[in-house]
């Protein structure tokens, strides 16, 4: 019997489920060990893989993380390998597509799926519930579902982990009275560890080169940045008309820059009906909508190109936020301004990281979801919203912990 057509595939963009395989996985894992020594030193403690190693066999077991850097993958495959555990992970739609599909061949056989952000994925959703239910893998979740580059600043968490975990707990105990889920939280916290100035300096010379600005020492790497990024938002408002008229902050300017857009974009489809209330959710459901349009609609085919990559501006200008750095300038947030304003100007889509970096992880208590069924059954929406928050707040706890770590040393 075929399996039912999801919103992916109707959109063109079939669907992508895992393909572990155990030699492109044990490849990697060397590839990775390598990095790792080379560029980013993990650290994390025997004591906390045993909450993964001894969690009881067969149960269903969700990983979700804070979504800090674009190592994060790799070091979940390290973290795979130390815990003798299978990881099955998430992965965004688009990345199956790079490098004319070449990198959605290594994702599936590194133990990836495809999810479609912004369109209610049921195949993904099922899939994901399915990994649970067999309790042989560990299925991996970023719940912020983006990289902000805000790595000390967990960004509100999509309430799917909750829903997935207790569909799996629910259907399964149909046949299992007895049988647990688990969720377990952990964090990770990237450290630029040793001189950095040098390579800050070096990275933002470059960028005010780039816009003919004079590079003037005497200021401070934070005046300089804004100078930046401020130019940067001002080409975005010239790009789409549009007109601030009256003085905000720079917070405020940023939302209302990505406001106009989304306004822009959804006057032109008003047959799209968007519902998130988080500006970065609006874009990916346009999104969806679109690239499904696109895939049936040879007429417009530029038009519609640009719309997404507007849209994906959108995403981008999210993790703007200027008090993160006014908060603490401290040289791992100024790195992390870096990225995010050459990924704007340069037009690279992974930029490179500044120095050689500590990784610290800190993996929590398994918590056993089976207690909260009754909680779930009362009343759904309300508990995967509360249970998300509580979830998000847990995983800040430990992201500052390991912050105040870092500090330390």
């Amino acid at each position: 019997m075929p399996e039912p057509e999801s919103e992916s595939e109707k959109a063109g963009r079939p669907f992508k489920n895992a393909k572990p395989s155990a030699p492109v996985i044990a490849a990697a894992s060397e590839l990775v060990r390598l990095e790792l020594a080379l560029k980013n030193k993990l650290h994390v403690d025997d004591a906390e893989l045993e909450h993964l190693r001894g969690l009881p066999p067969d149960a269903g077991v969700i990983l979700i993380s804070n979504h800090a850097d674009e190592m994060d993958p790799r070091i979940c495959l390290e973290l795979s390998r130390l815990s003798g555990k299978r990881f099955i992970s998430m992965c965004n739609r688009e990345a199956f597509d790079e490098l004319s599909g070449m990198a959605g061949w290594v994702l599936q056989h590194l133990g990836h799926f495809s999810v479609e952000r912004g369109a209610h994925d049921s195949h993904a959703k099922q899939y994901a519930i399915d990994i649970v239910k067999n309790g042989e893998q560990i299925l991996v979740i970023f719940p912020e579902g983006e990289i902000f580059y805000l790595n000390e600043k967990i960004q509100p968490f999509h309430s799917g982990v909750v829903e997935i975990s207790m569909q799996a707990l629910l259907q399964q105990r149909e046949k299992n009275p007895d049988w647990k889920a688990f969720i377990v939280p952990m964090a990770l916290k990237y450290h630029h560890h040793g001189p950095i100035e040098d390579a800050l300096e070096h990275r933002i010379e470059k960028m005010e080169s780039h816009l003919n600005f004079k590079p003037s020492k005497e200021e401070s790497f934070t005046t300089r940045l804004r100078r930046i990024q401020k130019t940067l938002l001002a080409m975005e408002e010239t790009a789409h008309h549009i007109r601030q008229e009256l003085q905000h902050d720079l917070f405020e300017e940023i939302t209302r820059t990505e406001e106009a857009i989304l306004s822009e974009i959804e006057a032109t489809h008003q047959e799209i009906k968007v519902h998130p209330s988080q500006l970065i959710d609006k874009a990916w459901q346009l999104g969806a909508a679109i690239r499904e349009e696109l895939a049936s609609d040879d007429s417009n085919q530029e038009e519609l190109k640009k719309e997404l990559a507007d849209l994906k501006e959108v995403a981008q200008l999210t993790s703007w936020h200027p008090d993160y750095i006014e908060e603490k300038a401290s040289f791992d947030r100024l790195a992390e301004l870096v990225l995010k304003l050459e990924r704007e100007l340069f037009k690279v889509k992974r930029p490179k990281q500044l120095t050689r970096r500590d990784v610290h992880v800190t993996i929590s208590t398994p918590i056993d979801i089976s207690s909260f069924v009754q909680d779930y059954e009362t009343d759904a929406h309300a508990f995967r919203h509360s249970f998300t928050e509580d979830l998000q707040k847990k995983v800040q706890a430990m992201v500052d912990r390991l912050v105040e770590k870092c500090e330390q040393h």
